[in-house]
C-alpha cells in the first residue's frame, strides 16, 4: 500500500512539473510582416535572450489558393542574435521539407529536402531549401513573416 501511494505522489508531481511546465512560456513580442510591432516590448525580448532564457517562435502561412486556410507552426530558437540592440534573429533547427494539402488534411515529407529558418524580428525572416543527398541550394529567399516570440518564464 505505501509503495502504492508513493507512486501516485511521484505520478501527481511529475504530471503537474509538465503542466506548469506548458504554461511558463510567455509571448514577450510579436512583429507583423514588415517588422512592426504588433503586440510586447522588443526591449523585453532582447532582454530575455541576453538572459538566456529559451525562445520559442510561432508564425503561419497561408495557403496559396485559398486564404481562409494555412499552416501554423512553432519551434524552439536554437541560435539566437541581437544585431545593433534591435533586431532578434532566431535559427532554428533544419526540419525534413513538406508539403502541406489543405484538402485531403495531410502534409507529406518533400524526400532529400531539408528547410532551415532565420526568423527575424524586423520581418526579414530569411529561409533556405537544401538537397540533403547533392548539397545543393535549392531555394533561398527572405520571407516577410509575422512571428510571434514566447521566453519560457
Amino acid at each position: 500500500m505505501n509503495k502504492f501511494i508513493l507512486l501516485a505522489s511521484l505520478l501527481i508531481l511529475s504530471l503537474s512539473g509538465f503542466a506548469q511546465d506548458k504554461d511558463n512560456w510567455e509571448l514577450v513580442y510579436h512583429n507583423d510582416e514588415v517588422g512592426n510591432t504588433i503586440e510586447g516590448d522588443i526591449e523585453i525580448l532582447i532582454e530575455a535572450v541576453r538572459k538566456g532564457e529559451e525562445i520559442r517562435i510561432y508564425w503561419s502561412a497561408p495557403s496559396a489558393n485559398d486564404k481562409t486556410k494555412k499552416v501554423e507552426h512553432f519551434a524552439d530558437a536554437k541560435f539566437l542574435t541581437v544585431l545593433s540592440d534591435s533586431v532578434v534573429f532566431a535559427q532554428i533547427d533544419a526540419i525534413t521539407g513538406q508539403t502541406p494539402d489543405f484538402d485531403l488534411q495531410t502534409i507529406t515529407f518533400k524526400e532529400n529536402l531539408e528547410w532551415s529558418l532565420m526568423a527575424a524580428t524586423n520581418g526579414k525572416s530569411d529561409t533556405m531549401m537544401r538537397n540533403v543527398v547533392t548539397g545543393e541550394i535549392i531555394g533561398h529567399n527572405l520571407v516577410p513573416f509575422a512571428i510571434k516570440w514566447y521566453a519560457k518564464k
